[in-house]
């Protein structure tokens, strides 16, 4: 039988262990047990470090899932390299320093092969800051902030998510033109993410004529939706950027009259999968996206087939942008150790650094690759609206466009400067 093995290590960092022996579909069992290898050749340990409570509870599960289709299908072939893929995973809370002593542990007490997830961008450089100083390659599988693929960038960081910065340019250009006074109010989540997201709005705003009149930087725990929404609404902006993440999203759309939208025009960088999907009801505008279940593009049907097939029994019974990411983003991380015929770091890194996709790998609509210079995959960005009154939920995510992985790319990701291989110390776990 096919499984996830999530492995138990003696300390217990502040409560932040998660671990059981799973079968696909499962939920953590009460007890846990050190994964034992059922082949003679050690297994590859795959940590998965991910906030799995809060506004990220949700996201957090789709993501698990698909990193967990991806090690099925190596497994139920043999692994790689003729060794089982295991899944370690890890909740390190929304504590960028408790994600960093999570990631410490797991690389020196563990034995971990390599790290994906994050989700939260905070999260996501923290741990990449500790991988890269062991060698160890982490893969972001849906962090989303521009200085993911700019400022905090690593050798051994590859990220596969679109980041605020390609769905920003397009929705921005889209928005300013059917505004003729161009007024723009920034809403800013208070951590990198938002602050990244911010700045890089600023630049497109000014680049298509706008002007931000004003920015609300909000907590993280957004105590006042109503209050939030109350102040964009007299702030005589035309146009209102939210770079608000999570449940929070559902939280601020679910107090806006839609009076409102009819004045004002929201725009969101990227709203994901589960945001939408768990509230049916609540109204998004535009946004952009990297994926939808119901796209017509080859592989699409197949894949979405296989996982209600796995899934289907639970509250998040269609996939999303969420799952394929990560599914893509694990399968490309196995695919590169076996083209590498090794698992030392500087051959794997080598092998992602040329990764390529056809469309139809992606299922989506052009061809991707990975960028060499800024470790960030290149690929179809989507335009999208929710409508909230759809004949069922799953129907309400609508496309209404596309721009190409060029037009969508972050010109200053030409800048970005990684660690030389010399600098990057040697790991082949």
């Amino acid at each position: 039988m096919k499984k996830i093995v999530l492995a138990t290590v003696g300390a217990i960092l502040g409560g932040l262990l998660l671990i059981a022996f799973l079968r696909p579909g499962d939920g953590p069992s009460p007890t846990g047990t050190v994964a034992r290898a059922t082949q003679e050749a050690p297994p590859l340990l795959i940590a998965h470090v991910i906030p799995s409570s809060g506004r990220f509870a949700t996201h957090a599960e789709a993501d698990r899932r698909g990193v967990q289709m991806a090690i099925d299908e190596f497994n139920a072939r043999g692994g790689v390299l003729g060794r089982e893929v295991v899944l370690v995973l890890r909740a390190p809370t929304l504590d960028a320093d408790k994600a960093a002593q999570v990631a410490t542990e797991l690389i020196t007490q563990t034995g971990i092969s390599f790290v994906v997830g994050a989700i939260h961008s905070g999260i996501a450089k923290a741990i990449s800051d500790v991988c890269q100083q062991h060698g160890v390659i982490f893969i972001s599988t849906n962090a989303s902030s521009p200085s993911e693929t700019r400022e905090d960038a690593h050798r051994t960081k590859f990220v596969f998510d679109g980041t605020s910065a390609n769905f920003g340019r397009a929705l921005i250009e889209f928005a300013l033109a059917q505004r003729e006074s161009k007024r723009v109010l920034l809403l800013t989540e208070d951590y990198v993410f938002g602050h990244s997201s911010a700045a890089a709005t600023r630049e497109f705003v000014a680049q298509a004529g706008g002007t931000v009149v004003d920015e609300i930087v909000v907590p993280e725990a957004l105590e006042d939706p109503a209050g939030i929404v109350a102040r964009a609404a007299a702030s005589g902006a035309d146009v209102v950027v939210v770079g608000i993440t999570g449940d929070n999203q559902i939280k601020l759309f679910a107090q806006i009259d839609p009076a409102l939208l009819e004045r004002q025009l929201w725009l969101l960088n990227e709203v994901d999968w589960p945001e939408l999907y768990m509230a049916p009801g609540t109204m998004r505008p535009l946004f952009g996206t990297t994926w939808a279940w119901h796209l017509d593009t080859p592989g699409t049907a197949d894949f979405v087939a296989r996982y209600r097939k796995q899934f289907g029994h639970t509250k998040l019974d269609y996939p999303g942008d969420v799952v394929h990411s990560a599914y893509l983003a694990t399968k490309a991380l196995l695919t590169a150790i076996e083209r590498a015929g090794t698992t030392d770091n500087h051959a794997v890194i080598a092998e992602l650094e040329r990764y390529t996709w056809t469309a139809a790998e992606r299922m989506q609509h052009d061809a991707a690759y990975m960028d060499p210079n800024s470790h960030h995959v290149q690929q179809t960005i989507y335009i999208a609206r929710w409508n909230p009154h759809a004949e069922r939920p799953e129907l309400g995510l609508e496309i209404m466009g596309r721009i190409t992985p060029e037009q969508a790319r972050d010109r200053y990701e030409q800048t970005t400067r990684l660690e030389s291989l010399e600098e990057t110390p040697r790991f082949a776990p």
